[in-house]
């Protein structure tokens, strides 16, 4: 399985940082100290969630509001969409993201 180690480097949690790495696009966050890394795209219209705004453990999408769980990726708006989660590690603001 392929990895990417990044610093995360936003300047306040809650705040969504991209990564690009293998192709993919994926939306990091660091949330009360422990990180979640989830696809980037709504599944909606593409928006793209490290843009969004976080409330507890969800994203909602810049665009037109669709919520995402950050813990399982599951549509808080649509039940029957969900985004794909990114398992990784973390040392300090290290972030190791295994990639799919």
């Amino acid at each position: 399985m392929k990895s990417v180690t990044v610093k995360y480097a936003a300047k306040n949690d809650n705040e969504g940082q991209l990564v690009v790495a293998d192709g993919q696009e994926i939306a990091l966050f660091k949330l009360e100290g422990q990180f979640y890394a989830v696809e980037n795209r709504c599944p909606h219209r593409g928006g793209y969630l490290a843009d969004g705004s976080v409330r507890g453990h969800n994203v909602t999408c810049p665009l037109h509001g669709w919520t995402f769980d950050l813990t399982s990726g599951q549509s808080l708006t649509r039940p029957d969409q969900r985004i794909g989660c990114f398992q990784i590690s973390a040392s300090g603001d290290d972030v190791t993201i295994a990639l799919d």
